[in-house]
């Protein structure tokens, strides 16, 4: 066709059909690749290449490179209303685009983008956007709770991002930790730096390091530049990233070490010609080839450019307002778009300004570093959504992998049972199941490395030696060296002669030989002031003279009341008549007024309660003394009679003492190889059951003593010596490929300490709350804030006693007349007398 032709043939068209003047929004670095774009599309659909609904043409594409959000932008969108430019499309981001979107609102410019948006409604009617925000939101927490990504790190740029999965973070058990990554940090390395503090806090390690990267797509491969610097890119860290549209052209560098890496995007593997009648690939290289760099989503910025320009020509005619009008138009209403297929699949939307019929891609980076497509997640208008997976079944994916080798690894484990490391719980359907820390370690241990167990009690139950000096092992050295195991995880320590037949892990547990015994039965002493630790120094003091003090006062109030005889109750016989009172024996004193009563009762109920008091202490001391060990060492067990000692049979805490050159263990050897009846003992319950039982000293691992000790509350380690140094390991075959593996994983866990945190789940879980007896040094005697009270109530009823004999001797001199004249007055014979008794009284 000539040039003339078509030329005449596309005025005809502009005639006949709808003519449209379309602005183009976007940044500077993109700026090249966008023009390179449009300028391949729009001619096309001039020249009818591109089939639209009805006939459209584009008369005029005018350009913006958006500097900054706020540079002259609202007097170049006024220029744009000016050239009658109905429809704007921006290739910008969020930030920029929604102060375009607000401008675009006052004119009645339709504003069409394809960004992200925050999960909420829409504030304007005169946008449409091209990415499907919500399905996006909702396929991702949709994949969160079926990968089970309870715990995860969330990487973001732009500071909105977060209001994109409100509504899902929302939803979640745990929140996960927020990481900002600022612009000033170019090299993202303060960024990957932060991630592995935030991980090694959260302890995010021992499953997958778990991240969601929502970073522009060269702030993502920078990223993985730096983490791939802080040997961050393993088999550890799992990353779903936002912004690439395919993983095969840009991540090939971080394929090695099995690092998991998927992508959620709108672009497909291929796309498919029959929907629409255009010569894509032909397009699409033309487009590749015109961009002076290969930008990093090169496909996903042609495919939305696409499908914008497509969706401006289905929009039909707008009527606009230019900045210079002055009455704005008061109804906005978004256009009837009919769907069509694009390169991003069916363009929908429903009356809305957000597609409601989209298809989403899962993709992910392969065991051998190819972009296999996993996934799809399929939405309509009618409000149906599906997601298929098929990772499971396509070889190559992390998930066919790891299934794949778990059924080529199913190991034959042994074990014996041995609180807390293997405990047997009967199921209410009768199934056995087992527990314990080395079933957890196993476990552990089985996820890290991908395969799968079955375990198995040992028949004979035993940890294994050599049967009569011959090459035969029992217990489960023997089932490995016969093929019935694949590995033994158990409570059992490497000694010289396993190591001869079998290989070992490092330990994943140090232990040492210690001695466990009952606790000893307290003795009593014997002391000649034994009878006075009741009651405190102070007491005795305060007692003596309080006892001195009441019968000063019982005098006085003896000679104030009339009715009371002063020779009976001098200073001497009131001391004796407390006294008395005290001892509970009759003195022959009677009192007669109410004065002397009432002091009489108050200091009987004082008396009372103090001998109560000395008495319940009293018992108490009787009863409870010092719990003294009868030795402190394994030299000093050796040299001691009354108790026997012992250890397992065949074990390494045996094999230490039968073959120890030093004289001290070769002592205590003999004498449990003579001792009758056997001091050997066949497991750890039958050991511990015998020291309960017996004056026994069982000699066993620490780590398992310590165990023991929690449970029973009349179990106690004798001193702090521990034997040797040892530790229990993981037992393999000569040659096993799995040592080397099992170490490393072992050694992995213990330096993150998630050994420590098995143990004490078990150490810990039963533990009993014990309530020993104080020994003798702590038990105290019975001090004077504790009976502070009694001598409060003492010398407040004495007061009012006294009180009460200063009354009566006030009613007599007023109401009894003295029938004598010339007597002496009754308080003048009162003070004669005191006077005279304190004469008479025996000088000290």
């Amino acid at each position: 066709m000539s040039t003339k032709y078509k030329t005449l043939l596309l005025y005809g068209f502009a005639l006949l059909g709808s003519t449209i003047r379309i602005g183009i929004i976007t940044s500077p670095n993109l700026e090249n690749s966008v023009r390179a774009a449009v300028n391949i599309i729009v001619p096309r659909i001039n020249e009818q290449i591109v089939k639209t609904r009805g006939t459209c043409f584009i008369t005029h594409t005018f350009f913006i490179a958006l500097r900054n959000a706020h540079d002259e932008l609202n007097e170049k969108i006024c220029n744009l209303a000016n050239s009658e430019v109905t429809v704007i499309i921006g290739v910008i981001d969020r930030e920029s685009g929604s102060i375009i979107e607000e401008q675009c609102a006052e004119l009645n410019m339709l504003f069409i983008h394809y960004y992200w948006t925050p999960g909420h409604k829409q504030r304007h009617q005169t946008s449409l956007n091209l990415y499907p925000s919500m399905e996006y939101s909702a396929l991702m927490e949709r994949l969160i709770n079926l990968w089970r990504w309870d715990n995860f790190v969330y990487i973001y740029s732009s500071y909105d991002a977060p209001k994109q999965l409100i509504d899902t973070l929302s939803r979640l058990e745990k929140s996960p930790a927020l990481l900002r990554a600022h612009a000033l940090d170019d090299s993202m390395m303060a960024t990957a730096l932060a991630l592995r503090d935030t991980c090694d806090r959260n302890r995010c390690w021992p499953k997958k390091n778990r991240v969601l990267i929502e970073l522009s797509p060269n702030e993502t491969l920078t990223f993985f530049d730096a983490a791939l610097k802080l040997g961050m890119i393993s088999v550890h860290n799992w990353f779903l990233i936002t912004a690439l549209d395919d993983l095969k052209d840009h991540v090939s560098q971080y394929t090695h070490n099995g690092m998991r890496v998927s992508l959620l995007t709108v672009s497909k593997e291929k796309w498919n010609e029959n929907d629409i009648t255009i010569k894509l690939p032909d397009m699409y290289h033309e487009y590749l080839a015109q961009i002076p760099t290969n930008p990093q989503t090169p496909f996903k910025d042609f495919a939305f450019i696409f499908d914008s320009i497509l969706l401006a020509c289905n929009t039909g005619d707008r009527r606009i307002r230019t900045c210079q009008e002055s009455e704005p138009i008061l109804k906005y209403k978004l256009p009837i778009v009919k769907p069509f297929k694009g390169l991003t699949g069916t363009v929908s939307f429903n009356g809305t300004s957000e597609r409601s019929d989209s298809k989403l891609h899962i993709w992910e980076m392969g065991i051998t570093g190819a972009g296999l497509h996993t996934g799809t997640w399929k939405s309509t208008w009618e409000g149906s959504k599906e997601l298929t997976m098929m990772a499971k079944n396509i070889p190559g994916t992390h998930e066919h992998y790891q299934a794949s080798v778990r059924e080529s690894r199913t190991l034959k484990v042994t074990s014996i049972h041995e609180k807390p490391y293997v405990i047997e719980k009967v199921l209410p359907d009768g199934r056995v199941k087992h527990e314990g820390f080395c079933v957890d370690l196993l476990d552990k241990l089985a996820e890290m490395l991908h395969f799968n167990y079955t375990l198995k009690i040992v028949k004979d139950n035993k940890y294994g030696e050599r049967k009569n000096g011959t090459d035969e092992w029992d217990g489960m050295i023997g089932e490995i060296l016969r093929g019935d195991a694949d590995m033994a995880v158990a409570p059992i320590t490497v000694t010289a002669t396993r190591l001869e037949v079998i290989d070992f892990t490092d330990p994943f547990l140090q232990l040492g030989i210690s001695m466990l015994m009952r606790q000893p039965n307290p003795k009593a002493s014997s002391s000649l002031t034994r009878f006075l630790w009741p009651l405190s120094a102070s007491v005795w003091t305060f007692s003596a003279i309080a006892t001195i003090l009441t019968a000063l006062l019982v005098t006085v109030a003896a000679v104030l009341s009339p009715k009371e005889s002063t020779t009976e109750f001098k200073v001497q016989n009131s001391v004796w008549y407390l006294v008395c009172i005290l001892l509970r024996a009759g003195s022959g004193y009677n009192c007669q007024a109410g004065a002397t009563r009432l002091i009489s009762a108050v200091w009987w109920t004082f008396t009372l309660v103090l001998i109560a008091q000395y008495t319940a202490n009293f018992a108490a001391l009787l009863t409870v003394d010092r719990k003294s060990m009868p030795f402190n060492s394994f030299e000093e067990l050796g040299n001691q009679t009354e108790y026997n000692f012992g250890a397992i049979l065949g074990g390494s805490t045996m094999q230490f003492f039968k073959y120890s050159r030093i004289e001290t263990f070769r002592r205590l050897w003999e004498r449990m190889q003579s001792a009758e009846p056997s001091a050997f003992v066949s497991t750890n319950h039958e050991g511990v059951n015998r020291v309960l039982n017996e004056k026994y000293v069982f000699l066993m691992e620490s780590a398992t003593l310590d165990y023991q000790v929690t449970q029973n509350c009349n179990l106690t380690r004798v001193g702090n010596v521990v034997l040797g140094s040892n530790g229990y390991s993981i037992a393999l075959p000569k040659g096993s490929k799995w040592r080397e593996k099992l170490t490393r994983q072992i050694l992995d866990l213990n330096e993150k300490g998630i050994i420590l945190m098995l143990k004490n789940n078990w150490w810990k879980k039963s533990q009993q709350e014990c309530q020993s007896n104080e020994p003798e040094s702590l038990q105290t005697s019975l001090g004077a804030e504790n009976v502070y009270g009694l001598f409060l109530l003492l010398a407040l009823g004495s007061g009012i006693g006294i009180l009460c004999a200063v009354l009566e001797h006030t009613h007599f001199i007023f109401f009894e007349k003295n029938e004598r004249n010339g007597q002496t007055p009754k308080l003048q014979q009162m003070i004669e007398t005191i006077h005279a008794e304190i004469r008479s009284s025996p000088k000290i």
